[in-house]
C-alpha cells in the first residue's frame, strides 16, 4: 500500500495506517484496478488468463464469478522467479530453524534450491500416481513439509492435510474419508524436548 497508495488515492493518501479505510473503499469500487495490482504483487502467473476480474452478468451467481476462465497452478507461482518483483532464483524462499536448535543460526533455502527439491518429489509422484489422486501429509510444519506440499500441488494431485497430533484411529479415518492413495510422514516429532512417534502411528493405523 505504501507504493500504490499515492498513485491510487492521490492527495487523499497520507500513510498506510491512516489511509487504510480509503484504500479499502477504493478496492471495493475499483475492483478491476485493485485486483490487477494484487495479482502483480503476489506474482500470480496464469496458465490461461481470466477473461475479466469479475463477471457479474449472471445474476443467479451471487457475488459473481471471479477470474472467469482462469487456469493456474499456485505451486508454479511460488516457485518461478519474477524479476520485476525482485524475486530471483537466488532470493530466499524459506527461512527456518530446526526444533531443538534454538541457539543455532537459522537455515535458509533459495528459490532455485526449493524448486529443484519440489520438482524432484513431484516427478517421483508422477511415476506412481494419476493426476487428481489424493495424497496425505502427516508432518509438522518443517521445510520438508513445505517441499512435499508444493510437490503434490505442482504434480496435479490433491493434498490431504492430517494434523501431526492425530491418534492412529483418527489418521485412519481421515485417510479413508479422503480416499488418500499415499501418505508422507516422518519417524517422530519433537515437542518440548521430547520425542513422539509419528511413523509408528502410520503402521498402527495400517495394521488396524
Amino acid at each position: 500500500m505504501g507504493e500504490n497508495g499515492p498513485k491510487l488515492l492521490g492527495a487523499s493518501y497520507k500513510d498506510p495506517i491512516s489511509s487504510f479505510g480509503l484504500f479499502h473503499k477504493f478496492s471495493v469500487h475499483n475492483q478491476e484496478v485493485y485486483w490487477k495490482i494484487v495479482l502483480k504483487e503476489l506474482s500470480i502467473k496464469f496458465v490461461r488468463e481470466p477473461t475479466s476480474i469479475l463477471d457479474a452478468s449472471d445474476k443467479s451467481k451471487k457475488g459473481g464469478i471471479w477470474f472467469p476462465g482462469a487456469v493456474l497452478n499456485i505451486a508454479e507461482c511460488c516457485l518461478l522467479p519474477w524479476p520485476s518483483q525482485s524475486k530471483t532464483d537466488d532470493s530466499t524462499a524459506i527461512v527456518w530453524r530446526d526444533e531443538g536448535f534454538d541457539d543455532y543460526p537459522v537455515n535458509r533455502m533459495s528459490l532455485k534450491e526449493l524448486r529443484t527439491q519440489v520438482m524432484t518429489v513431484a516427478n517421483a509422484l508422477d511415476t506412481m500416481f494419476q493426476k487428481g489422486d489424493h495424497i496425505a501429509i502427516d508432518m509438522p510444519m518443517t521445510c520438508n513439509a513445505v517441499i512435499v506440499y508444493l510437490a503434490i500441488i505442482l504434480g496435479g494431485f490433491v493434498v490431504v492435510g492430517i494434523a501431526d497430533s492425530f491418534a492412529p484411529q483418527e489418521i485412519a479415518t481421515r485417510m479413508r474419508v479422503a480416499k488418500a492413495k499415499a501418505i508422507f510422514t516422518q519417524d517422530f516429532i519433537i515437542r518440548g524436548g521430547k520425542k513422539f512417534p509419528l511413523y509408528r502411528y502410520m503402521i498402527d493405523q495400517i495394521i488396524s
